[in-house]
C-alpha cells in the first residue's frame, strides 16, 4: 500500500470511528479521531477536510437514499424523495439556513440523489470559503447528518453499508 492511499485510509478510519461516536453521543471520542488527521503545525490540511467531508456526505447521501426508497415504497420513484428541514416552528427552506450548513445540505442532497460529483463541488465551495475555525462546524454537520442517517436506517432495519472512500479523481 502506498504512503497516499494509507493516508486516504486513515481519513476513512476517522470518519468510520467519528460517525459511531456521534452515533453513541461520545463526541470527546469522534473529536479525538478528528484531530489524529492534524499536520505537524497542529492544523488539518484542507485536503484531508475535503476527503473526509467527501466520505461522510456521500455516506449520509447513501443512508438516505435508501431510507427515502423505504418510505417512499415500490411504486415512488427515488429521485422524488425531499430531505426536509425542521425547527421549532416547522419546515425551514435550505435558503434560509446559514452558508456551512446550506452547503453541507445541497451536498447531502446532491449525493442522495446520485450526483456525487455535485456533492464534491459543494464540499469544495465550503471548505475553500469557510474561515479555518469554522471547520469544525462543517465536520460536525456532516457527522451528525451522517450517524443522524444511520439510526433511521436501523430504526427501519436496513442495510447498514461500509463508509467508503470517493474514486480517486474525486
Amino acid at each position: 500500500m502506498d504512503r497516499d492511499r494509507a493516508h486516504r485510509r486513515s481519513v476513512l478510519d476517522v470518519a468510520a470511528v467519528m460517525v459511531a461516536a456521534a452515533r453513541r453521543g461520545e463526541l470527546d471520542t469522534a473529536v479525538e479521531a478528528l484531530l489524529r488527521l492534524r499536520d505537524d503545525q497542529g492544523r488539518i490540511p484542507r485536503a484531508d477536510l475535503r476527503l473526509l467531508l467527501a466520505v461522510l456526505v456521500r455516506y449520509a447521501g447513501q443512508l438516505l437514499s435508501g431510507i427515502a426508497g423505504d418510505a417512499a415504497g415500490p411504486d415512488t420513484d427515488p429521485n422524488e424523495a425531499r430531505l426536509q428541514l425542521l425547527d421549532e416552528n416547522g419546515p425551514v427552506p435550505v435558503d434560509r439556513v446559514a452558508p456551512p450548513d446550506r452547503t453541507i445540505l445541497r451536498a447531502v442532497l446532491a449525493a442522495m440523489h446520485g450526483h456525487p460529483e455535485d456533492a464534491d463541488l459543494h464540499i469544495s465551495i465550503a471548505v475553500d470559503n469557510a474561515e479555518r475555525q469554522h471547520f469544525s462546524h462543517l465536520i460536525g454537520r456532516a457527522v451528525e447528518l451522517a450517524s443522524g442517517a444511520v439510526v433511521e436506517a436501523e430504526r427501519r432495519r436496513l442495510p447498514i453499508p461500509a463508509l467508503r472512500l470517493p474514486p480517486r479523481g474525486d
